[in-house]
Formats: structure tokens, sequence, C-alpha cells
């Protein structure tokens, strides 16, 4: 699925346009690096937001169909700081 797509579906943004938006003007990364909007996106990616609110979410499953925003919570879970892996050790 399209990143600008699952960030709609998921209601982490109001509109398709504005996800775009925010992936043009590097707020958001995927699996560390800057995303384009029409990155393909897979369960288990990690999926940074800088837009305000600095989150990190990785994302469990894709919708197949559009969500209310209570049900888009459970295609993703956020990531506390102290979960992510920076490969040290």
């Amino acid at each position: 699925m399209r990143l600008d797509v699952l960030l709609f579906e998921l209601r982490l943004f109001k509109s398709r346009t504005q996800a775009a938006s925010a992936c043009q003007l590097d707020l958001i990364t995927l699996n560390g690096a800057p995303a384009k909007p029409s990155r393909e996106v897979n369960p288990g990616d990690r999926i940074h937001l800088d837009t305000g609110r600095s989150r990190t979410l990785e994302i469990l499953e894709l919708p197949h169909a559009s969500l209310s925003k209570s049900d888009a919570a459970r295609f993703y879970r956020e990531i506390a700081e102290g979960d992510i892996d920076l490969g040290q050790g």
C-alpha cells in the first residue's frame, strides 16, 4: 500500500493530500529513510512522523477498507522511545 494512502486510511492525516505534503516536506520517514508518498509500506515497517508531535509507529497490518479512527489504531502500535532498537550492544 502507498505510504500516503496508508497514513490517510489510518486517520493520521485528514486527507491523502496532507499526508503526501508531509512526505514531500521530509516530515515522514519509513524505516529510517525519508519517504516519498508513493513508497510501498508493508507490515513490520516503521514510520516516524515529525508533525508537531514526534511519533514512531510500527505497522502491524494493512487495512483493506476505510476505517473509523478507533478501528484504525489496531493496525499499528506506537513505539515508545525506549522501545526503539538502535542496533547497539
